[in-house]
């Protein structure tokens, strides 16, 4: 896989669905991109980061999977400080 630089982008080509290229062109017509490329640009972004954040929110939930029950009661304990801090200013 290539990765382009600040600087430079590559070319790329593909086939796609001709009401994908319709919708694309309509949005370049309301002016929410100025040409295909950025549009398909925007788009890839956007799903590069959903990626991302998916990959995260894995990685955390194989983090609180892994913990014993005594870490798990300790990491209650620890949420519910704010909680009752919370609380407290509220109550005052």
């Amino acid at each position: 896989m290539t990765y382009r630089s600040s600087s430079s982008k590559i070319k790329v080509t593909a086939t796609l669905d001709p009401e994908l290229v319709k919708a694309i062109d309509e949005s370049i017509e309301k002016a929410t991109a100025r040409s295909r490329s950025q549009l398909i640009e925007e788009i890839l972004r956007d799903w590069q980061t959903a990626q991302q954040r998916r990959e995260i929110e894995r990685q955390v939930e194989d983090y609180y999977r892994s913990l014993s029950t005594a870490e798990q009661d300790e990491d209650k304990e620890w949420s519910r400080i704010p909680s009752r801090a919370a609380r407290d200013l509220w109550e005052d």
